[in-house]
């Protein structure tokens, strides 16, 4: 079984989902209408051995991790944190002092973000460490921005630097130390001249993410390879076994940054270099049919999934 298989039969049974369900499955987060409210709603996993060695993570970066690659799907909605809540799972012999600590640096990291822990649950079992946290936020005056409404001739812009997440460079490990670009997707879906058509958070790898626009929106992209910002970790990486830099910058997956698409009037007239400090680029272009192309450094075009791995997916034997 594939990741990707299983989410696309999740999808097939939207159109049946009461009216309240103003946003269905198929994006960053959920959007509801509960008293005339609008609700959004996401839920995320991090597992020992998945997302995180615990032999070698401090439980504080565990902890911090757990809440910030949440607030990234909110990110990706240009929405505003409400609240959170936690259901941890812990190994029999995690012990009271870990999970005091555990529990204690996810609350700082919830209160940092004003996304405030407010319940959940807790298992004692025989497996790894296992924490599943639900967030809750609200558009607070900014639409959401959905992965629908991409079309033809749309940029492709990614916020920050890809590639070598899983690296460690002068003490910082991006999966676990990465800034959730909050404010900069308000910023953009706040804009008239610079909201974006479509936007989805860079957790599974470029290559793999922006596919899941284009099938949404049945249409195909072409992405620069000599454009693609790699971080020094990913020439770290690059280094280390010998792939070019910007190959991890399209398929290392864990950057939590942000992949929009723009109407190529506004990147032309509007889009600036920066948000917030934050570097823009833009990295492809939306094309006709269902064509996923990489433009390589030396102007050769190829099919992305000619390249190997485009990113991290789930998959069983099953």
């Amino acid at each position: 079984m594939r990741e990707n298989d299983l989410l696309e039969h999740i999808y097939r049974h939207n159109t049946s989902l009461p009216a309240h369900v103003s946003i269905p499955p198929g994006d960053d987060m959920a959007a509801l209408d509960v008293g005339g409210t609008n609700v959004l709603v996401a839920v995320d996993q991090l597992a020992d051995g998945i997302h995180f060695d615990l032999k070698n993570t401090p439980l504080q970066k565990v902890a911090r991790k757990a809440i910030t690659r949440n607030l990234s799907d909110i990110a990706a909605m240009a929405a505003q944190p409400v609240a959170a809540v936690v259901a941890g799972s812990l190994p029999k012999d995690f012990g009271k002092s870990n999970a005091d600590a555990l529990f204690d640096a996810m609350h700082a990291t919830a209160e940092h973000y004003q996304c405030p822990l407010v319940g959940g649950d807790i298992a004692i079992w025989a497996g790894p460490l296992l924490l599943t946290v639900t967030v809750l936020a609200e558009p607070a005056g900014v639409e959401p921005v959905t992965r629908r409404g991409t079309k033809v001739g749309d940029v492709v812009c990614i916020t920050g630097q890809l590639g070598g997440s899983l690296e460690t460079v002068n003490g910082r490990t991006h999966h676990l130390d990465f800034e959730p670009r909050l404010s900069v997707a308000r910023a953009l879906a706040g804009d008239e001249n610079l909201r974006p058509t479509s936007m989805i958070d860079l957790s599974d790898g470029l290559a793999m993410d922006v596919s899941r626009l284009c099938r949404l929106n049945a249409v195909g992209v072409e992405l620069w390879a000599d454009r693609l910002p790699v971080r020094a970790a990913g020439h770290q990486a690059a280094h280390r076994d010998q792939r070019p830099p910007w190959m991890h910058a399209l398929s290392d997956g864990e950057d939590y940054e942000l992949a929009f698409t723009l109407s190529a009037q506004a990147a032309e007239h509007h889009l600036p270099a920066e948000i917030e400090g934050v570097p823009i680029t833009q990295v492809g272009l939306i094309i006709e049919g269902d064509d996923l192309l990489i433009k390589q450094p030396d102007g050769t075009v190829v099919p992305l999934d000619a390249l190997g791995a485009m990113g991290w997916e789930h998959q069983s034997n099953g």
